[in-house]
């Protein structure tokens, strides 16, 4: 990844960096606004980070702020009008980060990728829905709904699209996989039934 240092003809990034009051809230500022836009979300390098002049800024404040809003995940939010809502969405970005169960999380993606696999093999050449490519939809899933129950959630209903439902109905449902094979070789016979007609 190329440096993002500022040029030394950058006179208000120097002018920002010397500032003696509000130093680190200057530099956040400009991060949280235009950071988004120097974020590295293409892991395959085709969609290269866009500088902004607001952000060519030097020091430890300025390494701390692209740490955070210029890794690989991209937060646009200071549009948003409520400033409420724009403060607890920074705190949850500059705050202490929880730890994340990395094995948790690798364990529900190989369970996700192998059903795919089970699937592919087993009903070869019959329309599916499959996940492959969004499979990290299931550890989100389950981040999501583990928050909620945290926070009082005692029921959900879960809307989606066809594109991984079977992943989404065993994995996080915990439904048994008997039950959803069962069921899809019930809805196979009726799509066959019905084009037979």
């Amino acid at each position: 990844m190329p440096s993002r240092q500022s040029k030394s003809g950058n006179f208000a990034g120097s002018a920002l960096m010397e500032a003696p009051n509000g130093e680190r809230e200057s530099v956040f500022e400009s991060f949280r606004h235009w950071g988004y836009l120097e974020a590295d979300l293409d892991p395959l390098g085709f969609l290269a980070p866009t500088p902004h002049p607001e952000l060519q800024l030097d020091g430890e404040y300025a390494e701390q702020a692209r740490r955070i809003y210029c890794g690989t995940v991209g937060a646009e939010f200071m549009h948003i009008p409520d400033p409420e809502r724009r403060h607890w969405i920074q705190e949850r970005l500059e705050g202490p980060q929880p730890m994340v169960d990395q094995e948790h999380a690798l364990d529900q993606l190989i369970r996700a990728d192998l059903f795919e696999l089970v699937l592919q093999q087993r009903y070869l050449g019959t329309k599916r829905f499959s996940l492959e490519g969004v499979t990290a939809l299931i550890p989100l899933l389950d981040e999501i709904l583990e928050g909620a129950g945290q926070y009082g959630a005692v029921e959900l209903v879960i809307g989606m699209s066809h594109r991984g439902r079977l992943n989404v109905v065993m994995n996080i449902a915990r439904r048994a996989p008997e039950e959803v094979f069962a069921g899809l070789k019930t809805w196979i016979r009726a799509v066959f039934s019905a084009a037979a007609m």
